[in-house]
């Protein structure tokens, strides 16, 4: 086991002691095992999975780094949210209002990133719907 903390710009989110963590990075999922050598890594917007004792908790995370030394993963993320804190019904109305401006197509660059960052994030969310 290691202990994981959980960063966001608010502060401390969580601290758990977990067996595995899998991760979104920017270069495809990985999976982080107790006593894995110092690393540091990218985050992308995506669904994290933690496991402790064979039981899986998910996530969805937003942006970020993780770094891991000495048996502690260290999460700094803009935003993550447990599985069970997702308003599901909001981030399919969020994925319906990104598609839309996507879908005019008549907005500054900036606008668009805005509007394809917020549709990923949706439906990073809808992912863990039962």
């Amino acid at each position: 086991m290691f202990t994981f903390k959980l960063l966001t710009p608010n502060g401390l989110y969580r601290t758990l002691e977990i067996d595995s963590v899998t991760l979104p990075t920017t270069d495809g999922q990985r999976t982080m095992l107790a006593n894995h050598m110092a690393t540091v890594m990218p985050i992308d917007i995506g669904v994290m999975y933690t496991k402790t004792n064979s039981e899986i908790e998910k996530f969805v995370v937003s942006g970020g780094l993780f770094t891991f030394e000495n048996n502690v993963a260290t999460l700094l993320v803009s935003s993550v949210e447990s599985e069970s804190d997702i308003d599901f019904e909001r981030a399919a109305k969020a994925k319906a209002r990104a598609e839309e401006r996507i879908e005019s197509n008549n907005q500054q660059l900036y606008d668009m990133k805005r509007a394809e960052l917020a549709l990923k994030r949706s439906l990073t969310r809808l992912k863990l719907r039962k």
